[in-house]
């Protein structure tokens, strides 16, 4: 049997009962496997309540534990790994958007728009855990801002050339 737990503000599991022994579970901690309609604390749920025949005391009926609403497993298990792949990303790479909006303002107006296109691409695929997109995201945003201002600069003598 697969079991859940709800401890320290997290859920864990899935558990085999053996594991739960050797836990620091608590009778009050609350638990969910395939059949019981909700969370319940460990000393009540029938499967779980053999391993604190010895601890349980009778609770006020006005302190009652809270109870997380069971979560579909799958949907956790992928949140989960995707937060633990999230962990080991190493930092997001830089995204260029200070640059992005001084091109913008200042200089190349299409060097500009596209360096916060790829900006924001950059932070999208970092969210979404994917660093390898999010690093050549990156490396476009600091290119189109490369070009972006030495096309600026180019451009210089030819804009006083009109003025004159």
């Amino acid at each position: 049997m697969k079991i859940w737990i709800y401890l320290n503000g997290i859920q864990q599991g899935p558990y085999s009962l053996d594991e739960l022994a050797d836990m620091p579970v608590k009778a009050s901690t609350p638990v969910w496997y395939e059949g019981l309609p909700q969370w319940l604390p460990a000393g009540e749920a029938p499967a779980t309540a053999s391993l604190f025949a010895a601890e349980q005391s009778p609770q006020s009926p006005h302190t009652e534990a809270p109870r997380p609403e069971p979560a579909a497993t799958p949907a956790f298990e992928a949140r989960t790994a995707q937060a633990a792949a999230q962990a080991q990303l190493p930092p997001c790479p830089p995204t260029f958007i200070v640059w992005g909006i001084f091109l913008l303002i200042c200089c190349c107006v299409p060097g500009g728009i596209i360096a916060i296109i790829f900006s924001a691409l950059t932070s999208s695929a970092y969210s979404r855990g994917n660093y390898d997109r999010a690093r050549r995201m990156s490396e476009y945003a600091e290119w189109t801002v490369i070009i972006s201002i030495v096309l600026g600069l180019v451009s210089i003598p030819f804009g006083w050339m009109l003025w004159i």
